[in-house]
């Protein structure tokens, strides 16, 4: 499997496919399914104003969220889901935009109603899946929180390095299609303290750097 890509298994999307496509195929939700739409890096996924029509999961690849004043939000790593937060409203709220070449299965939320008729557990699967993702942005805000800003930086790189633990893929390296100024942008500090920060976690050998991919060391990894 090609790096930065995600199996079935591990998916954010992975109990409700396994359900309704693997283990038996639900005509409504394979009709409402599409997988491996692919997306060159600077296309856009959705738009804001675009109309809310779809949940999705990052195959592969890396993909940001801006908000509609086009202010850099989020990260979104391979696995996860993304769009639950939208379905409140009639129209998309935020862009999100391929970082890198991507591939995403979008499933479609105009049959959710009909799919949960018919089945027994598909209420229960959207309720997990958005559920998750919520949890995943708290997480995310409990970084933001932090005011150490050497912690906060590391903080969020554990972040990063338990997404992809939780959708397996290698938690000690983290790749970032973001330059230094998103990253401190997207944690709300200047580039110059996160560059301070950096060093410093560099410096108490918690983190090294090659490129994007920063590595969370043995000692910091293995917490």
């Amino acid at each position: 499997m090609k790096k930065n890509c995600v199996t079935c298994a591990k998916c954010g999307f992975a109990s409700a496919c396994k359900a309704y496509l693997f283990d038996y195929q639900e005509r409504l939700f394979v009709d409402s399914l599409s997988t491996r739409k692919a997306f060159a890096k600077g296309d856009f996924i959705y738009r804001c104003g675009n109309k809310v029509d779809a949940l999705y999961a990052l195959r592969s690849g890396f993909a940001k969220v801006y908000d509609a004043e086009d202010k850099l939000q989020g990260l979104i790593l391979p696995g996860q889901v993304f769009g639950a937060e939208e379905l409140y409203s009639e129209y998309y709220q935020h862009h999100v935009q391929a970082a890198s070449p991507v591939e995403v299965c979008q499933l479609k939320n105009s049959r959710f109603y009909e799919i949960s008729q018919i089945t027994t557990g598909f209420t229960n699967f959207i309720i997990k899946i958005i559920a998750r993702s919520a949890l995943e942005k708290q997480k995310f805000i409990a970084v933001l929180n932090q005011r150490d800003n050497a912690g906060k930086v590391l903080g969020f790189l554990r972040y990063l390095s338990d997404i992809n633990k939780e959708y397996g893929l290698d938690q000690c390296e983290i790749q970032l299609p973001l330059n230094q100024e998103e990253i401190a942008h997207m944690l709300g500090i200047s580039k110059s303290t996160f560059l301070r920060a950096m060093d410093m976690l560099v410096d108490q050998e918690l983190v090294d750097i090659k490129n994007k991919t920063m590595m969370l060391l043995a000692s910091d990894s293995s917490r």
